[in-house]
């Protein structure tokens, strides 16, 4: 298939123009997400295609030629600035290079303390925390768009009788995701075991947030892009649970499209935001409460793992006429080129769109296990769910 995807928003409207990918951080950073060293490599590797205004800094096992030539089977476009390297210390260069020539550094997490200077960052250190602290939501949220919740101290967590079942929640600006921070408390017995997990790394956590469990019908990542002029919303996709507050991943699908109401929230998030100075992709947590409410429950003052999906579903959806997306992710052994070749087909009948790819051969740390992020797309939910499952199973047997 050749038809070229279009993402949504044009790339210059990401990002500022010249500013530079650096996403390449250490584990102290990523604590509260449940990183491994092989992950802060990988997450360099995101966001092909959506980045080509800027300049990127990317692992090799991302950016590879054999990689890049997956995108353009897809369609995608990429035609970034990429440096590449291979250790922490590559990648510092490289961005000190950067630096160096007035240009300025974002990247999903904060980067290593003290590493780089303040004004090196798009997003300053001081305001990405700001933001992203949960415990921070009702200074940019009206009230009547947020569950009740009581902030606690360790202290105050140590004496806190809850009242029924509840969610407990890092409070403070330390990087989160995936619900690792995030613990559902229905009962007494999990409630206890919650309070030692965060009394155990109250060392990344500053406070906690006790949050009422509030009834939902659905609930989106809301997309916005925060520039100069203003904030655009990207759309929203919906988010699938394995389990409370545990993400399992996300579709997009026309007969639940995230409402107009919801939009319009995401922006005037996103404008209180740029007030502060924040520039750069965001997505915001935003459920539809079974009373008709929309409750905004998490800042993400960062791009999101659907961010691509939510940018390219439009494009993607057109030329396959599939409309319904949901998000892929595996890790497969063999040859890379195997894995390449198996995909071949998917990708050039445009129902596989590849947003990340990660080759193994050249990381050690992966153990053969080459990664594969995107979505899929089908005439409808059972459909999607039913492609999901066979490709998984195709992949896995070899």
């Amino acid at each position: 298939m050749t038809t070229k995807l279009v993402p949504s928003i044009p790339p210059e409207s990401l990002y500022p123009a010249g500013s530079v990918y650096m996403a390449r951080t250490d584990l102290r950073q990523t604590r509260m997400l449940g990183f491994t060293a092989l992950q802060l490599d990988t997450v360099t590797s995101m966001f092909p295609g959506l980045l080509n205004a800027c300049t990127t800094i990317r692992h090799e096992a991302g950016a590879g030629p054999e990689v890049l030539a997956m995108y353009r089977q897809a369609g995608m476009e990429v035609t970034e600035d990429t440096r590449t390297y291979r250790t922490q210390l590559e990648a510092e260069a490289i961005a000190d290079q950067l630096i160096a020539e007035g240009r300025r550094l974002f990247g999903p997490y904060p980067l290593s303390a003290g590493r780089f200077p303040d004004n090196a960052q798009l997003v300053s250190p001081d305001l990405y925390q700001f933001l992203n602290a949960k415990g921070n939501l009702e200074k940019l949220v009206t009230s009547g768009h947020l569950a009740q919740r009581t902030v606690l101290t360790h202290e105050e967590l140590a004496r806190f009788e809850p009242p029924g079942p509840l969610f407990l929640k890092s409070s403070g600006g330390t990087a989160t995701g995936w619900g690792y921070a995030v613990h559902h408390c229905p009962d007494r017995a999990s409630f206890e075991t919650a309070r030692a997990w965060f009394m155990e790394h109250r060392d990344g956590i500053s406070s906690v947030i006790a949050e009422e469990v509030v009834e939902l019908s659905i609930c989106w990542c809301a997309g916005i892009a925060v520039n100069e002029a203003g904030t655009i919303c990207l759309g929203g996709a919906e988010q699938l649970f394995s389990a409370p507050a545990k993400q399992s991943g996300s579709i997009i699908d026309p007969d639940r499209a995230m409402p107009e109401a919801a939009r319009s929230l995401a922006t005037a998030i996103g404008e209180n935001a740029r007030v502060l100075g924040f520039r750069g992709i965001a997505g915001l947590d935003i459920g539809l409460a079974s009373d008709g409410r929309l409750i905004v429950f998490d800042p993400n003052f960062r791009f999101n793992s659907s961010t691509p999906q939510v940018l390219f579903h439009d494009s993607a959806a057109k030329r396959a006429g599939l409309p319904v997306s949901l998000s892929f992710h595996g890790a497969f052994s063999g040859t890379f080129k195997e894995l390449s070749t198996r995909l071949e087909a998917p990708i050039r009948d445009g129902w596989l769109v590849p947003t990340r790819v990660f080759n193994a051969e050249k990381h050690t740390l992966a153990h053969g296990k080459h990664l594969v992020t995107g979505f899929l797309l089908a005439k409808d939910r059972e459909s999607v769910r039913a492609v999901s499952s066979r490709l998984e199973a195709a992949l896995s047997q070899f």
